[in-house]
């Protein structure tokens, strides 16, 4: 077993592994501790979207693109988060995001796109096929071929410092491993920690469970313990989603294997739209919740009683309602009026841009688990499991608050025209979950992880979510393109440093060997 490499990374998703490939490329020996039994992380449980510029599948569709361009559009995206922009880092990704998009083709990876992704105003999103195990698995291959030494089930109780105040590498189930040129951590964000929701975000998102539940936090408490600090840890993406379905997603069953991956990019490229679209549909409609559209046009949420939850004017009030039930369950009610609206562009109940959009006539045909409709209130109570009494009365309360222009019980804004006109439906049980926590450590434009002074911590770097370092990703297909550009530049960047002279651990305990 190898204890001392040139780099260490900590966390085996997609950053890590990227940092260990372009680590283990320019010539450094890599070693990666992965508390999971599996790699993969945030990367393999994602949609799996990439959003760049200036990349070979643009210029296949006659798209003409720049990064000035990208910039400008994440801007826009922005909105008033734009002041608290990294800038810096977000022209390093928007200028490396294209070239990385190359790399994992280069690596078998195969992309659908580019599709649009409003309010960007060129197509740059590309689609991962089949699906988002395709990156962990092209990069655990490329990890293998170049000798990264990967192992499992370890998570990192401490960095190790060296007697000069150097990070020289971390303690692991009670083993002890080194990075002679650095140490990174891409140990994922902290959306499964209660501790940190509930100091940063409150205790009504703390509630709320992630869709990851290795992203504990590790990598934020070991860089403020060796002196880094994190910043604009405020904003969760919190949403309902559909609970699992029993039937088979194909999408999601099919292997990530680069021949059939060709093929599959040959076929679908050349798929008339509407029937690509029609597959799609079947996996936009395993787990994504309603768009909040519906809700404006006068649905409600209700629970697992039949009362109304909350304002649902924004997705984070709504998820956080719904966890707040104890059973983390709630189904959106509407009517016929709603129903027809969402049944045709330009509403769709949820979407996929520009590949994709599901329809209210799509949970019928794949989720009827998930689809309910009745003539009146009182038989859709019945099928969703509630009091028909309580269901009454809560929709004839909401009716009362839109025909008032007020709603008294939870300051919603936008009112719509109320639940009156059978036949009735219920889309649900939907359960609330966290995606992604964005914040980060503070980091340089080297990756390397800084104190609040601006002033590096000797020997450690950061990466993806652990190293996000301020920068905003607020459209689709970024927070993946991060993790890919900072997982590059961090690994060569690493490999690149001169080996520390000391490394002698600053304690009593024995000293490992290389293997």
């Amino acid at each position: 077993m190898v204890y001392t490499a040139d780099v260490l990374i900590v966390g085996a998703g997609g950053s890590g592994m990227a940092a260990a490939i372009s680590a283990a490329s320019s010539g450094a020996s890599v070693v990666v501790l992965e508390k999971c039994p599996q790699v993969g992380g945030s990367t393999a449980l994602s949609v799996g979207s990439f959003t760049a510029a200036n990349t070979s599948y643009q210029f296949r569709a006659g798209v003409n693109d720049s990064i000035d361009l990208f910039v400008e559009d994440m801007k826009t995206a922005n909105g008033p988060y734009e002041a608290r922009e990294n800038q810096s880092l977000r022209r390093i990704l928007a200028e490396n995001a294209g070239p990385t998009v190359e790399w994992l083709s280069s690596l078998g990876v195969q992309f659908l796109g580019p599709t649009p992704e409003p309010p960007y105003d060129k197509p740059r999103m590309h689609n991962v096929l089949p699906n988002s195990r395709a990156y962990r698995d092209a990069l655990l291959r490329e990890c293998r071929r170049l000798g990264v030494e990967i192992y499992t089930s370890m998570p990192v109780d401490e960095l190790l410092r060296n007697t000069d105040g150097e990070i020289i590498g971390a303690a692991a189930n009670g083993t002890q491993y080194f990075g002679r040129r650095g140490v990174v951590l891409t140990t994922g964000d902290y959306s499964a920690s209660t501790e940190l929701k509930a100091k940063h975000v409150g205790e009504d998102a703390a509630r709320i469970p992630p869709v990851n539940p290795a992203n504990t936090g590790d990598g934020f408490y070991l860089g403020e313990k060796a002196g880094g600090y994190t910043l604009q840890m405020d904003r969760l993406y919190e949403g309902l989603r559909f609970a699992p379905s029993k039937r088979p997603d194909l999408i999601k069953m099919l292997p990530a294997v680069p021949a059939l991956n060709r093929v599959m990019r040959f076929v679908v490229e050349r798929l008339p739209k509407n029937l690509l679209a029609y597959v799609i549909r079947g996996a936009l409609t395993s787990w994504i919740g309603p768009n909040v559209t519906m809700y404006r046009a006068g649905a409600i949420l209700v629970d697992g009683t039949g009362h109304r939850l909350s304002n649902e004017d924004t997705d984070s009030a709504m998820a956080r309602a719904v966890a707040s039930t104890g059973s983390n369950t709630g189904f959106m009610v509407f009517d016929e009026q709603i129903a027809r609206k969402f049944s045709a562009w330009p509403n769709p109940v949820s979407t996929f841009p520009g590949v994709a959009y599901a329809y209210v006539q799509d949970y019928k045909r794949y989720r009827p688990d998930v689809y309910h409709r009745a003539d009146t209130l009182e038989e859709l109570a019945g099928k969703i499991g509630v009091d028909p009494a309580t269901l009454r009365a809560t929709v004839d309360r909401w009716n009362q608050n839109v025909q008032d222009g007020k709603d008294e019980d939870h300051g919603r804004q936008h009112l719509g025209n109320g639940v009156t006109q059978g036949p009735f439906y219920a889309l649900g049980p939907m359960n609330a979950y966290i995606t992604l926590a964005d914040g980060g450590l503070g980091v340089d434009d080297q990756l390397r992880v800084i104190r609040e002074d601006g002033t590096p911590v000797p020997g450690l770097w950061a990466a993806g979510s652990t190293g996000q370092g301020g920068l905003q990703l607020l459209n689709h297909g970024l927070h993946i393109g991060w993790a890919m550009v900072s997982g590059r530049i961090v690994g060569r960047n690493v490999a690149a440093s001169p080996h520390r002279t000391d490394m002698r651990v600053a304690s009593t305990e024995p000293q490992p060997t290389d293997a």
